[in-house]
């Protein structure tokens, strides 16, 4: 009897170590598959951006790439609702929501309209990544890196905030007062950069990185005075997929650390 109860006792025990294994191990797929899909999205984001900004600003049809994002886009925040069954579902919602009518209306806004609504969005995606990220690291009881995350998150997003603000002024560019404005922030953008440098110094060596934030600083430094507002707008480009790699970067440290390295993406 002794050795039955016994042996009833170690089943019991070793079914609930494999069903609580088997939850945990289903609770980091889940985030994991979340991160992935928000990733992608905010890539989607960006080249839709930069292809509708093309097509606002020169008048040409680029009806069949953007055909294809808005396809891939959609099934990508499908695919988010149904695995944010168990997270905040309302947030992923919403965010289908104010992307399917973003893709509608594109047309119907200004070039720099469009920069300031795409930019909504992928900041609304990089919250709800931040969320993720947060709770997956409590759940963990990671503290020490769940600190150092924060703060590199916090650099990241107060570089976005900069970011969209030099955006903005590229407007006013020609109006009165309009170049100091934009000189203003591209000044406080080169010092968010440097912050970033700190966090991701192989990110912010990348060509691309380098070539802009140099752009940036001569016009700045009065360098290179002509400049025009498309320029600036590729110049911020540059910067945007500077910030989101820098991002990316963190992020990957974070989920290898706590599950499986993240799938490769081709940014543009």
């Amino acid at each position: 009897m002794f050795v039955l109860i016994s042996t009833l006792l170690s089943v019991a025990i070793l079914a609930g170590i494999y069903h609580l294994s088997t939850k945990r191990e289903q609770q980091h797929a889940r985030k994991y598959q979340l991160l992935t899909l928000l990733r992608d999205v905010v890539n989607l984001l960006r080249r839709h951006r930069a292809i509708t900004h093309y097509s606002l600003q020169s008048q040409q049809n680029y009806e069949r790439e953007i055909e294809e994002i808005h396809h891939a886009l959609n099934n990508k925040l499908h695919l988010l609702l149904e695995t944010s069954r168990f997270e905040n579902k309302p947030m992923y919602r919403v965010l289908q929501i104010k992307v399917s009518k973003l893709l509608e209306q594109w047309q119907e806004n200004s070039i720099a309209r469009n920069q300031m609504e795409h930019g909504k969005l992928i900041r609304h995606c990089l919250f709800l990544m931040d969320e993720v990220t947060i709770a997956w690291l409590a759940v963990e009881q990671r503290d020490e890196l769940h600190d150092e995350y924060h703060m590199n998150w916090q650099t990241i997003i107060d570089s976005l905030e900069t970011l969209t603000q030099l955006r903005i002024s590229i407007q006013d560019l020609n109006e009165q007062g309009g170049s100091v404005r934009v000189k203003n922030y591209a000044s406080v953008m080169t010092r968010k950069l440097n912050q970033l440098a700190v966090i991701a110094p192989l990110t912010i060596a990348a060509p691309i990185s380098v070539r802009s934030t140099q752009a940036l600083n001569d016009y700045v430094e009065g360098k290179h005075t002509g400049l025009t507002e498309e320029e600036l707008y590729g110049i911020t480009s540059a910067l945007s997929l500077t910030i989101f790699n820098t991002y990316d970067h963190v992020l990957s440290d974070i989920v290898e650390t706590l599950y499986l390295p993240l799938p490769r993406l081709s940014l543009a």
